[in-house]
């Protein structure tokens, strides 16, 4: 791969994705929009069991018209629809896996098959993904071609991704495993994320991923709630980093760089309070003890609810 290769931007989305999309994915495209050859923006067409086809029906026409009226009028993408064709399923799971067959939701009932459409889909190599809940700070316009050249650099390199929380004045992360450190706020992992990653899906041509069942309790799970019996596409995938001798590298890049903040709930207090949280971390107004960390913290949004409902579903359960 040379420097020159074209890069695509792919964000994954769904209709329960409506409420924060209308405001994240503009917020997304403006910082990296420029920094593209390619944006893909990909639908899921077909809804799960439980907590992820949530007002799937409810929001489904609302986030069609967005992307239609707000979005492709204002930015050049290329919307596409998940297709869970026969034809279409097939040359997937031959791409990745080798395999004829891959299952459309992961024990979960979470996406699984259409995070490998979205790679697939693209049109170049070079794949930039995120999900649509991700928040992106430092606002770095070269960033994606600074990522691109560890590709060039660094033949262990196999995923790029911005830096996990905004950069701590003492130059470390919070809560993560790290591998080794390359260089100032630059990491390297043996694992990896699908929230937010640029990978080389070329290297998927000739060597395949392996399919692998979650643990015993999430097989369980799978049985139960009528899923899949699939492990989560990142457990698969930090397997194949493990086996190959590859690496996952976190970097900030250049001047304010960039860097990347995931909310750990979706609660009322938080959509209110929506617009308020891509302002401040846009402008870097953040308090100190969210610095090094990659979920936004209660300083910024207040997750008591979801806490508490967390704790009595364990409780009852």
């Amino acid at each position: 791969m040379h420097l020159s290769s074209k890069i695509s931007l792919q964000i994954s989305l769904s209709p329960g994705d409506y409420l924060h999309s209308k405001y994240l994915l503009k917020h997304q495209l403006d910082i990296l929009s420029g920094q593209v050859d390619e944006i893909l923006l990909t639908v899921d067409t077909r809804p799960s069991k439980g907590r992820f086809s949530k007002d799937w029906d409810l929001y489904k026409e609302r986030l069609n018209h967005f992307l239609k009226e707000e979005i492709e009028t204002a930015y050049k993408v290329r919307i596409v629809f998940v297709d869970y064709s026969t034809a279409v399923k097939s040359a997937i799971a031959r791409y990745f896996f080798g395999k004829n067959y891959i299952p459309d939701k992961d024990f979960r009932g979470g996406p699984f098959y259409a995070y490998f459409f979205g790679l697939f889909a693209a049109a170049n190599d070079l794949v930039f993904h995120l999900d649509s809940d991700m928040f992106l700070g430092g606002g770095s316009q070269v960033w994606v071609k600074e990522a691109a050249a560890y590709f060039e650099n660094d033949n262990s390199c196999f995923i790029v991704s911005p830096l996990p929380g905004p950069p701590h004045p003492k130059d470390i992360l919070i809560n993560q495993v790290i591998k080794h450190k390359i260089a100032p706020y630059t990491y390297a992992f043996d694992g990896m994320s699908t929230r937010i990653f640029m990978i080389d899906k070329a290297r998927f041509k000739t060597q395949k991923l392996l399919p692998k069942k979650p643990k015993i309790r999430g097989q369980i799970k799978a049985i139960v709630q009528g899923n899949s019996n699939a492990d989560l596409p990142e457990h698969i995938i930090s397997i194949y980093l493990k086996n190959n001798g590859l690496e996952r590298i976190d970097f900030l890049g250049q001047g304010k760089g960039l860097w990347s903040l995931h909310p750990p709930f979706r609660t009322k207090t938080f959509y209110e309070n929506l617009e308020t949280i891509i302002t401040n971390i846009e402008s870097g107004n953040l308090p100190e003890k969210q610095k090094g960390f990659y979920d936004i913290i209660d300083e910024i949004c207040d997750w008591t609810e979801a806490r508490e409902t967390l704790k009595n579903k364990r409780w009852f359960n």
